[in-house]
């Protein structure tokens, strides 16, 4: 039974590795969708931006409103387009921001505040590597380390109080009468 429990114990600590060795790259591709995203807001919203610059002292507030009080029905319904891309620049120029530091700061923010549909974009898109840089040969170790350490918690949780439940007990001896 040792050579297995070593033997799971190397594969726990390699898929670890294995795993912790992606994370720098994974931030990576989840930032470069989220610039990509908010790019593509921001050209979309640029030319209400110019208007909201000429017309209205620089003011989206005041621009929607304007949609809004129209008389015409086309600029009333087109308010709330507008107002939800603002809001969609807004939110993904945030996120950009809160990615922008190191891959640690990275992670943090984006477990805090993760972007579902960016996230399972990047997911399925996603393109693994192995790269020797600093960052992921620490999130290697770091994810060896964390996968040994789950492993040795599941042997103590799982398998310990099962042994204890099919181990034969030895006979209590037959005391003469």
């Amino acid at each position: 039974m040792s050579k297995i429990n070593h033997y799971l114990s190397m594969l726990f600590v390699a898929a670890g590795i294995l795993l912790g060795v992606q994370l720098p790259n994974a931030m990576h591709q989840y930032a470069q969708r989220v610039d990509a995203h908010y790019l593509e807001a921001e050209r979309a919203a640029a030319p209400y931006h110019l208007l909201a610059n000429q017309l209205f002292n620089g003011s989206m507030q005041a621009l929607i409103e304007k949609h809004q009080q129209s008389g015409e029905v086309l600029f009333q319904q087109e308010a709330e387009p507008i107002k939800q891309l603002i809001a969609r620049e807004t939110y993904l120029r945030q996120l950009r921001e809160g990615l922008s530091g190191n891959v640690w700061q990275q992670t943090w923010y984006a477990l805090r505040h993760p972007d579902q549909e960016i996230a399972e974009e990047t997911v399925n898109h996603y393109q693994a590597t192995i790269p020797l840089t600093q960052p992921a040969l620490i999130a290697a170790l770091a994810g060896g380390i964390l996968a040994a350490l789950l492993y040795e918690l599941l042997l103590v949780l799982c398998l310990k109080p099962l042994g204890r439940i099919f181990t034969p007990r030895p006979a209590k001896p037959h005391l003469p009468q």
